[in-house]
């Protein structure tokens, strides 16, 4: 049995429904978007305070201040840049 050509004006109905279903489909997934972690778990809070983050940085941040100080007792007290890099 042969098939029959759509007319033009089922063409542009398919076309547009067509087009009509994609528009709802994206918005649909931008509505539903999440913001995903490594293992795949869903994440709340994407910028600011992140428990994760402030642990990294206080850690950093106390190794920076050992080392200082580590430094401060190697070098006698003189400053850092003038014991090795000469400046100061």
């Amino acid at each position: 049995m042969a098939m029959t050509k759509p007319s033009k004006e089922q063409e542009e109905q398919i076309i547009k429904q067509t087009i009509q279903k994609n528009n709802e489909t994206a918005l649909e997934s931008r509505e539903n978007a999440r913001w995903l972690d490594n293992s795949g778990q869903s994440v709340d809070q994407v910028f600011g305070f992140n428990e994760n983050a402030e642990l990294v940085n206080g850690r950093a941040a106390m190794f920076g201040f050992l080392m200082l100080i580590v430094t401060e007792i190697v070098f006698g007290g003189q400053a850092a840049t003038h014991s090795i890099f000469g400046l100061g």
